[in-house]
């Protein structure tokens, strides 16, 4: 118990950041929908062109998100492209006020408008956070030097299955019984087989959660399902079942030349 229970703790440790993580890339996805549908909805031209362009802003922002959190080392290129892409979609909140009836940025609807981008900044600085620290070197050192000591350590337990009983007799209820016989190697070798392969497993799935942004990993980020909607945002409305009926034709039409 001893033995397992730092690599239990670690492996329970990297599970929660995985959780978080996702709860903060939740947030962004709903934030950024919620603010597409303010500049479709809030034009009062009728023209879908400040839709569309936020639409690409958003898709900029949330490219240079992934990008920043699938680099495997930290770049301070890459965080400062995230910064430009929200500092680029706020210019376009501000462009955006008279088309939507207000005569300046922080009036009424628009002043909500910048709260949505804020919650929008507020979940990657989450995930960021996230992304940026790591479990305990400590505590990763030690399991890493537990899974190596441990099983030299505990090969002499191991090893006393195979020393053999020395014949004894004994009188039960008047009758002499033999014992003789061995413990037997096989048990022996079935516990240092099964600590080994527990303890490297365990070790294994917290390498694994250690970094669930690479995408590598059965249980990292699925970063195609977190885009599935977000690619599309166009394509969602009073007419969104039309346009993605005839995305699907033009799908289908494609694959079939």
């Amino acid at each position: 118990v001893g033995t397992v229970f730092p690599l239990v703790f670690s492996v329970q440790s990297g599970f929660a950041r995985r959780e978080r993580a996702l709860g903060a890339l939740a947030g962004l996805k709903a934030s950024s929908i919620t603010v597409y549908l303010m500049f479709k909805t809030w034009e009062k031209e009728g023209t879908g062109r400040w839709a569309q362009e936020a639409e690409k802003l958003i898709g900029r922002v949330l490219d240079d998100v992934e990008w920043y959190l699938r680099t495997a080392k930290r770049n301070e290129n890459t965080g400062n492209a995230v910064y430009d892409s929200f500092a680029h979609l706020a210019e376009k909140m501000a462009e955006f006020a008279p088309a939507a009836g207000f005569g300046r940025p922080g009036d009424g609807g628009m002043s909500r408008m910048s709260q949505y981008l804020r919650t929008m900044m507020q979940n990657f600085e989450g995930v960021r956070a996230i992304r940026d620290s790591e479990t305990p070197v400590g505590l990763r050192l030690f399991c890493f030097a537990l899974i190596h000591a441990a099983p030299i350590l505990l090969a002499p337990y191991w090893n006393h299955f195979c020393v053999g009983k020395e014949e004894v007799s004994e009188d039960i209820m008047g009758a002499t019984i033999e014992l003789s016989g061995k413990y037997g190697c096989q048990a022996g070798y079935f516990m240092g087989v099964s600590y080994t392969l527990i303890v490297l497993a365990l070790y294994r799935v917290q390498v694994e959660l250690e970094d669930p942004f690479d995408g590598n990993g059965a249980d990292d980020i699925k970063w195609e399902i977190w885009r599935a909607q977000l690619d599309q945002l166009g394509n969602y409305g009073a007419d969104g079942p039309k346009k993605r009926a005839e995305n699907s034709r033009r799908a289908a039409a494609l694959r079939g030349q």
